[in-house]
């Protein structure tokens, strides 16, 4: 069975590209643009991982993980932050939250693969 994951991201190029090479290498991939959304679209299909975006209208990427770390039923989807802000406290913010990989924009499929090969229980 192919391993769920949800993109979050407001910038539709980034979802589009990521969609294209998550699911070349068989992940079962779905996007949504605010976290908002993506909160609802977790409790009706749970995926494996969730790759968030930090900046983000509405709901930031920080509170979304916030509130998904809160819900026993999210608290254990491995989540990784990408975001274009590359700022040592804000990664650091972002652990202590509860994020399991911070990525700083732009990376290369590879880079995001081989970080998801290596959460335990992803790797294809």
């Amino acid at each position: 069975m192919k391993k769920k994951i949800l993109i979050v991201d407001d910038d539709k190029f980034m979802r589009e590209l990521l969609i294209e090479k998550l699911s070349v290498v068989g992940y079962e991939v779905s996007s949504v643009s605010e976290g908002i959304l993506a909160l609802s679209l977790i409790k009706e299909n749970m995926p494996d991982l969730i790759l968030l975006d930090i900046l983000l209208p509405g709901l930031s990427g920080l509170e979304t993980l916030n509130v998904l770390r809160a819900d026993d039923e999210s608290l254990h989807i491995p989540i990784i932050l990408i975001s274009r802000l590359d700022e040592p406290e804000l990664i650091r913010t972002a652990k202590r939250l509860g994020a399991d990989d911070y990525l700083v924009k732009p990376f290369t499929a590879e880079t995001l693969i081989e970080k998801i090969k290596n959460i335990p229980g992803l790797g294809n």
